[in-house]
């Protein structure tokens, strides 16, 4: 049920203890269709906003807003961070990555797997398919290497995840 109520509400994003003065905002839930809104009216009224920390971000539910979502961050010059307790996964990963900078703790989970469009999976198009574009355009423009993207979709099906290892996390360059 906990799930549900996160998918029906989508990510949250809080200031500790309502300190909206702060420049740290907690992100938890499902990225969803509004995200891009929430993130862009944050930055308007909180434009000290330099620091997003990922507590529980297991997914995302629309990919073409989330693309831009992740711009609107970077474009802001955030830093993205996963607490030692953190979850961050498929969709959540890929709003990790647009940090400017990124710090994950000992103990934190980020996840990955391929994407599916409810008919094929990724791998089921040709390497050269327009649908794989968009993402290696993402994984370029902030300095992900493209293997990386292949790399996703080979880890684990859409219905499952894939914990990266420490080892996996510095080989793609997650951490800068």
């Amino acid at each position: 049920m906990r799930r549900e109520n996160q998918l029906k509400q989508g990510a949250r994003l809080t200031f500790k203890d309502g300190n909206i003065n702060s420049d740290t905002v907690y992100m938890n839930g499902v990225i969803y269709g509004n995200t891009l809104i929430d993130i862009k009216e944050l930055f308007k009224r909180h434009p000290q906003v330099k620091h997003i920390v990922m507590v529980n971000v297991p997914g995302s539910m629309d990919d073409e807003i989330n693309l831009l979502a992740f711009r609107e961050i970077r474009a802001h010059g955030v830093a993205t961070h996963i607490p030692a307790d953190g979850m961050v996964a498929s969709g959540g990963t890929d709003m990790f990555l647009a940090g400017v900078s990124r710090s994950i703790e000992a103990g934190a989970k980020l996840g990955v797997h391929s994407w599916s469009d409810g008919e094929k999976e990724a791998l089921e198009y040709p390497k050269t398919h327009q649908e794989h574009d968009k993402y290696i355009e993402y994984y370029r423009e902030i300095g992900i290497p493209t293997s990386f993207y292949w790399y996703t979709l080979n880890a684990a099906p859409a219905s499952e995840i894939h914990w990266m290892t420490s080892k996996e996390i510095a080989t793609f360059e997650i951490l800068k």
